[in-house]
C-alpha cells in the first residue's frame, strides 16, 4: 500500500469545502461569491491531478515497445 499525502488531501478536502461554501453562496444570490469559488474548485482540481501522476510510475520510457505490435 502506498503512503497517502496528507497534507495534498487535506487540501483537496479543505478547498472542496470552501467551493462548496461558496457554490451555496452563489446560488442565494451572492455574485462575489463567484471568485473565490472558482479559485477553490481550481485549486482541489489541480490537487487531484497531482496526486493521480504522483501514482503513476516515475519511469516512462519513449523507447518502450508499442502494444500489439509484433517485433
Amino acid at each position: 500500500m502506498r503512503n497517502v499525502r496528507w497534507s495534498s488531501f487535506g487540501t483537496v478536502v479543505g478547498a472542496s469545502v470552501v467551493a462548496l461554501l461558496m457554490l451555496v453562496l452563489v446560488v442565494r444570490g451572492r455574485v462575489w461569491a463567484w471568485i473565490p469559488f472558482a479559485i477553490a474548485a481550481g485549486v482541489a482540481v489541480r490537487e487531484v491531478r497531482f496526486l493521480q501522476r504522483s501514482r503513476r510510475a516515475s519511469t516512462v520510457g519513449f523507447d518502450e515497445r508499442r502494444r500489439g505490435r509484433a517485433e
